[in-house]
């Protein structure tokens, strides 16, 4: 019993002193998956007074792809300028599931999956969303990859499979 017992206290004490020894860079990427997650949490919830103070001067947001709102929108108004027109393509409330992130010093990557309702039906997007952050750990970059033919059909009302095989 005592040598179970040695055991067991000596993994716990060995997992607290793993803690405390971590390196500048494992904290850096700790601190990094800590804001970004915040404001990815902000921004499914739509808390844009938590979004807004988590932004540096310099922000920017690009949308990736080939549709006419695909591009760099800089600043903050250009970016809210952006989101109200994409949420008047849908109808009811933003939708996302967080699949998985992927946190380095200054940046992150979360996955995640929207489920949303828009003009022209059903709108299921896979995304990726980039976040980098400035010496201050304020959101500075983010860039958003997603299916943009499914965008367009779904949002716009655009059956672009259909005129390209008529065509």
């Amino acid at each position: 019993m005592k040598k179970v017992l040695f055991i067991t206290l000596s993994l716990f004490m060995l997992s607290c002193s793993q803690q405390q020894f971590k390196s500048e860079r494992e904290k850096s990427i700790d601190n990094t998956k800590e804001i970004v997650l915040k404001f990815y949490k902000a921004q499914i919830g739509g808390d844009i007074e938590t979004m807004k103070s988590m932004v540096s001067e310099d922000f920017e947001y690009t949308l990736n792809g080939q549709l006419d709102i695909s591009n760099t929108y800089y600043g903050w108004d250009e970016f809210i300028g952006f989101m109200g027109e994409f949420s008047s393509l849908l109808k009811g409330e933003i939708g996302a599931e967080f699949l998985e992130i992927i946190p380095a010093e200054n940046s992150a990557i979360v996955f995640a999956e929207g489920r949303m309702e828009g003009v022209a039906g059903k709108y299921e997007n896979e995304y990726a969303l980039k976040y980098v952050l400035n010496k201050n750990g304020k959101v500075t970059v983010l860039k958003e990859y997603l299916s943009d033919l499914l965008l367009a059909q779904k949002l716009y009302g655009q059956d672009l499979c259909e005129e390209k095989m008529t065509k």
